[in-house]
């Protein structure tokens, strides 16, 4: 499965992508605009996964999220 997770640099998301990566099989796409909040410190554990990919961008921003999700698609 593949999951996007939106805001995964921050304290709750990078959670559940340590999680997602650590003990599943799933597939994470982590968008995040990387501000006040955003600390992609916390998920160098997972980095280096095949099935991480980190795209920042604003979720408002429709033309970048559709990129990003037909980029994804055919990425993972």
């Amino acid at each position: 499965m593949k999951i996007l997770v939106t805001g995964g640099a921050g304290f709750i998301g990078s959670a559940v992508i340590r999680y997602l990566i650590q003990s599943t099989e799933h597939h994470v796409v982590n968008v995040d605009a990387l501000t006040y909040a955003g600390n992609l410190e916390s998920l160098t554990e997972v980095e280096g996964s095949d099935r991480y990919a980190f795209e920042q961008a604003d979720i408002g921003d429709v033309s970048r999220m559709v990129a990003i999700l037909i980029t994804t698609n055919r990425m993972l």
